[in-house]
């Protein structure tokens, strides 16, 4: 969720899917308004389906790979689904606030560690690529809230190649075909290697990560370069 609001000229518009799924969740947003629900409860509850998630994942060798992955991917949905239904309630209630985007990015990273730290404890992706991916993830996240902090962008539209959405749907599709090849359907493909689908998701991910970090070092450059913001 995106809770955090900023009183600066220089704000970008949505892109066109995240105007789609906040448009989907707004009536879920104003159900919940009138109850006793908080938007930092929904996020504080996503970060622990994600750590059921992890659990899942790790268990991939004691209750099947496959069983491992599906449970394990339901539950990233879930989580996912959640961490969008904090900020359209926020919205709602029109309390949206520094420290609840704080929080809620805060326990973004959080949640992102478990998905990746469960499919690597599963043995599916080696530690490598998962410190990879991860080492984007926090990259991307640090230089949008560092240019938002000190520099006075509004990035929450976002710059870069890949949100935090699009990444966590890319993981989920890569898991889901991570299957089909445990189940043998491609095994004869994958056969001289371990190096499978999701282990090509994570790259991908990991390098959009950190693509998208360079883009917005360069969109803050080029900010700072037309506008004095020590003013």
């Amino acid at each position: 969720m995106d809770k955090c609001e900023y009183n600066v000229s220089n704000s970008i518009p949505k892109k066109g899917l995240r105007k789609k799924y906040e448009a989907f969740f707004a009536p879920f947003g104003k159900f919940l308004a009138n109850t006793w629900i908080t938007p930092n409860m929904i996020s504080i509850l996503s970060v622990g389906v994600s750590i059921c998630s992890c659990i899942a994942y790790s268990l991939g060798s004691l209750i099947g790979a496959s069983l491992g992955l599906l449970v394990g991917t339901f539950l990233l949905g879930v989580s996912s689904l959640l961490d969008m239904m904090d900020g359209s309630l926020a919205r709602a209630k029109g309390i949206a606030g520094h420290f609840g985007a704080l929080l809620d990015r805060t326990l973004d990273r959080l949640s992102e560690f478990f998905f990746l730290f469960g499919i690597m404890i599963g043995g599916y992706v080696t530690p490598e690529l998962v410190f990879f991916c991860f080492e984007g993830m926090i990259l991307a996240s640090y230089v949008r809230s560092t240019a938002e902090l000190r520099g006075g962008l509004n990035m929450d539209s976002t710059k870069g190649i890949f949100e935090r959405k699009e990444k966590l749907t890319l993981l989920a599709i890569g898991c889901l075909l991570e299957i089909l090849i445990i189940e043998n359907i491609f095994s004869d493909l994958w056969s001289f290697t371990n190096f499978g689908i999701l282990s090509v998701i994570v790259l991908i991910i990991g390098i959009a990560s950190n693509i998208s970090a360079f883009q917005r070092l360069l969109y803050a450059r080029d900010y700072h370069a037309t506008h004095d913001i020590s003013k």
